[in-house]
């Protein structure tokens, strides 16, 4: 059989691993499988930019046509996969297309939760339904930012539930486009993953430039509202303390699941995404990457499934070394940013639980501090407010792995070897 390696997912990270591939000399087959009918693009600019107007869709492309010409991909947009088969070494899409592969790539990344009590008969609609009056919807894909976008006008009453880093810059938008934004958070502070400290400063700044923050609470509902209304499509959101909040837009920013439902029937661990040894690999010839992907961490001794953009792409390059035979692991410091409207947070390392949040230098003058996170006394993260320079000095000082480049990198126990080649 002709070498073929299938990549299922076409954003980020599967991208990200057919360009590899080319680069390294990879002359066989190539599909990219999906599910939108757009070409690849970039995800995290939606809730920020492209939502503002800032940005066009074409801006947002992770590759033009030309650069995709020179990939010589099979390109299968607009389809799913709806299961896979890893005995006979094939993916069957939803149109009944059957591919088979000598290697395959997972990267189909994470499904938004639903709301819940938000279903049509409510006047919920249905998940990611944001593109009329009176609608519940979340923000993953491209059509749900342009829809959201039409609904986000001056005046507009935006409940938010969530206040996770797509919760709160989604508020920070709708801020600045003149929305009234009520953000309903489970968590004491949004963004309660960085802890109380620059959560609270979060929350503040929120609260400043005109949201309301209704912390300690989540959505139990959202009903549309019908009698005496001159407008249809109204909601009205219950709390769980029984607060009752009208609004014109309902956003459902309460996390995700990954998306591994076609992978069911494969054998694969779908614990938590699909659980892979230190160098991407799942089961013999197949691999996986970015936010469906649970590695061995060796930093960490044990598994990780981080939700980051530039972890992804580190993860896409190891894959595509170790599906033409190489031995890579990945065993960096894995960092992330957020946009908080005029302020950007920069963190390096991995947000223990549990771990201190202690301030280490602060310029109220120029609105800037930087922090490090510990776990018994051991530094596991660093943190910068508005200083992304002063978190990479602090990641080079406190975050620099202190073994040996010639010590041996451990492995997870009782897992594959990464690296086994693509049987040819």
């Amino acid at each position: 059989m002709n070498r073929h390696i299938v990549v299922v997912g076409a954003a980020a990270a599967g991208l990200a691993v057919t360009e590899q591939l080319r680069r390294l000399g990879y002359d066989g087959d190539l599909s990219l499988v999906g599910a939108e009918n757009h070409p690849p693009y970039d995800r995290p600019p939606l809730s920020k930019r492209f939502l503002a107007g800032e940005l066009s869709a074409e801006q947002l492309r992770l590759a033009g046509p030309e650069a995709l010409d020179r990939l010589a991909l099979a390109m299968h947009r607009g389809r799913r996969a709806v299961t896979a088969d890893l005995d006979s070494r094939t993916v069957t899409l939803d149109d009944g297309t059957v591919l088979t592969y000598t290697g395959l790539v997972v990267a189909t990344g994470v499904a938004p939760r639903g709301l819940t009590g938000t279903g049509p008969s409510d006047g919920g609609g249905e998940p990611g339904d944001v593109g009329r009056p009176g609608t519940v919807g979340t923000l993953k894909t491209l059509d749900d930012a342009r829809a959201l976008a039409e609904q986000l006008r001056p005046g507009r009453r935006v409940v938010i539930a969530g206040g996770g880093f797509l919760g709160t810059e989604t508020a920070w938008t709708a801020l600045a486009l003149g929305c009234e934004v009520t953000l309903a958070n489970r968590a004491a502070t949004p963004l309660a993953v960085l802890g109380g400290h620059v959560g609270s400063l979060v929350g503040e700044r929120l609260r400043a430039a005109g949201a309301t923050l209704l912390t300690g609470r989540t959505v139990r509902a959202v009903h549309q509202q019908r009698d005496g209304l001159p407008e249809a499509g109204r909601l009205t959101v219950l709390l769980s303390d029984g607060t009752r909040l009208p609004a014109d837009v309902v956003l459902g920013a309460i996390g995700s699941v990954p998306a591994t439902g076609w992978l069911a029937s494969t054998g694969l661990d779908l614990s938590d995404g699909v659980r892979c040894d230190a160098g991407g690999r799942a089961a013999p010839g197949v691999y996986a990457c970015g936010d469906v992907a649970s590695w061995y961490h060796p930093r960490h001794g044990g598994h990780l499934r981080l939700e980051h953009r530039m972890h992804a792409g580190e993860q896409a390059r190891v894959v595509a070394a170790n599906l033409l035979g190489g031995t890579e692991v990945l065993d960096s410091v894995p960092f992330f940013w957020t946009d908080q409207g005029p302020h950007k947070i920069v963190v390096h390392g991995l947000l223990t639980p549990g771990a201190e949040f202690k301030p280490l230098e602060v310029d109220p003058e120029r609105d800037r501090f930087t922090g490090v996170y510990r776990l018994d006394g051991r530094p596991v993260a660093v943190l910068a407010w508005n200083s992304p320079k002063e978190a990479l000095r602090l990641r080079r000082e406190l975050l620099t792995d202190p073994r040996s480049a010639d010590a041996p990198i451990p492995t997870a126990p009782a897992e594959p070897a990464a690296g086994t080649p693509v049987p040819q």
